[in-house]
């Protein structure tokens, strides 16, 4: 009986550290992002859920490599990826009424959504999607 209870108290004390180090871990991606966000000129928001389709992997994947390609060390452009069901996520995600998988291009209170884009051309024409993407951004970092 002894053993029973000393490995439920084990267990128990184990999946307390593991879920601090989980919500600290979040907090600490949570501030890199607001961060991001308020020194970047431009940020390019997807967000998406737990569950994932090929396109919806083939959204970030395309964004992020437009991002890195086209505006290489440039401090005034970021990239953010956001878990929209995650409640470290629930003001940014309701400011922008996300409810699925999105992707936003943002500066300051200005914004346009690219949802319906990138959902059309991400899997089948990347290129066409990674132009509107660089226009978009290009827009408002010439403002």
């Amino acid at each position: 009986m002894k053993n029973i209870v000393f490995v439920l108290a084990l267990f128990i004390f184990a999946f307390t550290l593991i879920s601090c180090g989980g919500s600290q871990e979040k907090q600490r991606a949570k501030s890199e992002n607001t961060e991001i966000a308020q020194t970047a000129k431009v940020v390019v928001y997807y967000f998406h859920g737990n569950q994932r389709c090929k396109t919806c992997l083939a959204i970030q994947k395309v964004t992020e490599e437009t991002i890195n390609e086209s505006f290489p060390k440039n401090a005034d452009v970021k990239f953010i990826e956001l878990d929209y069901s995650d409640k470290a996520n629930e003001a940014i995600s309701q400011k922008y009424e996300v409810a699925n998988s999105s992707l936003f291009v943002v500066a300051g209170e200005s914004f346009i959504n690219l949802t319906d884009v990138a959902f059309a051309n991400a899997v089948r024409n990347p290129d066409d999607l990674k132009e509107v993407i660089v226009v978009e951004v290009e827009k408002y970092l010439n403002k």
